[in-house]
């Protein structure tokens, strides 16, 4: 499905589609949208809402939730299409460390730590394990792209050395090895986000996404 259907979908989905309701009030969980083989239920949705809200600390009130319904919805798009390659390609390796450092990152931001912030999960009545498994699937990703695209990054090494002439030139100091190898790593980082918005933008375009 194209793109472009892709944002005229959402609006009518969002617009016609949607029932809205009170965080209080009780929600029958359905499907409400299909993508490939996978299936997001309003309960997914209504989690993810929430969970961007508190992660971002802003407040979980209605005019919030409803205003983020689109961002919502076009993550978990995004997150079924992410899984179900994974799933293809049996990707099943990941760093622990970064996902680690995430958690701990989102909970420093909550000014807690990561055993407060399970527990502000379950006061906001929100799944902490979907939370961890979104960004799980965009570690697990970052190892799918890599591995088929590993041999494909390509780094002119005279790019990186006018990088390193002009911060040599601009903090008039000599550059170390690790410096340069930073700025190594940060080029093949920037291609490997390239071969990943393109391999994602490829199979957007082919996996058939239906509004229930």
């Amino acid at each position: 499905m194209k793109n472009v259907n892709l944002i005229v979908l959402f609006f009518f989905f969002l617009i016609n589609n949607f029932v809205s309701s009170d965080l209080g009030s009780e929600i029958n969980n359905r499907i409400v949208v299909k993508v490939g083989n996978l299936v997001i239920t309003s309960i997914d949705l209504e989690n993810e809402i929430v969970t961007n809200l508190l992660i971002n600390r802003r407040e979980i009130t209605q005019e919030n939730i409803n205003n983020n319904k689109n961002y919502a919805i076009k993550n978990l798009i995004s997150k079924s299409i992410k899984k179900s390659e994974i799933k293809k390609y049996e990707i099943k390796n990941y760093s622990e460390k970064d996902l680690e450092n995430y958690i701990r990152d989102v909970a420093k931001n909550l000014s807690t730590n990561t055993t407060g912030l399970k527990e502000i999960f379950n006061q906001t009545g929100v799944n902490y394990e979907l939370f961890v498994e979104k960004h799980e699937i965009e570690l697990l990703w970052n190892t799918l792209i890599f591995n088929i695209y590993k041999n494909q990054i390509n780094i002119n090494i005279f790019d990186v050395e006018n990088e390193v002439k002009k911060i040599e030139e601009n903090k008039n100091r000599e550059i170390t090895p690790k410096i340069k190898q930073d700025i190594l790593n940060k080029k093949k980082q920037e291609k490997l986000e390239l071969f990943s918005r393109s391999h994602f933008s490829n199979l957007e375009n082919t996996v058939n996404v239906d509004f229930q």
